[in-house]
């Protein structure tokens, strides 16, 4: 049997939770976490969770918190995507050196008979392939046997820790090996306290966030 293509390593963790503003509070406040993004349910056009983005160095996201209001049963039942409402484990996200290793994933699935749950795509407001969604990577979900969510992306966004914005020359640097122009897009606006950052998105809208 052909052997997998090498992954770099666990790179991210969704977790689901009760209260997104507690939860938000406590990495933040316990763990010393910072938000890169965030917005509630309801502020996302392309499905019915709030997700905050907390990172603890210069990538975009270790940790995603995801949130559902309490009427919402799956995570985006047109895409497929099966998930228990019980906090706990949200997703796993493995990192792929490289587009083109990336390309070797998608390949690799599709080869095993890998039904995708969502993707592939690539989560961005600003980049012309982009979904719409934060994170600025590329990336495809499925499930395991038992049902978790496994996602495998690349191009994670490095973060300017200073503006608390995606990285200026990341972006653009992603850009060109994508294949587009440099200065075909601008690096999303930066998250402030009290504003989603889906609030430019269909939906969206603001919320006091302390």
């Amino acid at each position: 049997m052909v052997s997998p293509p090498p992954l770099r390593r666990l790179q991210h963790v969704g977790v689901r939770v009760h209260d997104l503003d507690e939860a938000m509070v406590f990495y933040r406040d316990v763990l010393g976490l910072r938000v890169s993004d965030r917005y509630d349910p309801g502020d996302n056009p392309h499905g019915p969770w709030g997700i905050c983005f907390m990172r603890c160095g210069d990538e975009h996201h270790e940790v995603s918190l995801v949130a559902f209001p309490k009427e919402a049963q799956t995570d985006l039942p047109a895409s497929g995507f099966r998930a228990p409402l019980a906090a706990g484990l949200h997703h796993l996200a493995f990192e792929a050196a490289s587009r083109e290793e990336f390309d070797r994933w998608l390949s690799h699935l599709r080869g095993r008979g890998i039904e995708f749950a969502y993707g592939p795509v690539v989560h961005s407001p600003a980049h012309p392939e982009g979904d719409g969604t934060l994170g600025e990577n590329r990336a495809v979900y499925f499930h395991d046997p038992s049902g978790n969510i496994i996602e495998i992306f690349c191009d994670m966004a490095r973060m300017d820790p200073a503006s608390n914005r995606v990285g200026e020359a990341w972006f653009r640097e992603r850009l060109a090996r994508d294949g587009h122009s440099p200065s075909a897009a601008d690096p999303p606006s930066a998250w402030r306290p009290g504003v989603s950052s889906m609030a430019g998105a269909r939906g969206g809208r603001s919320k006091n966030i302390s």
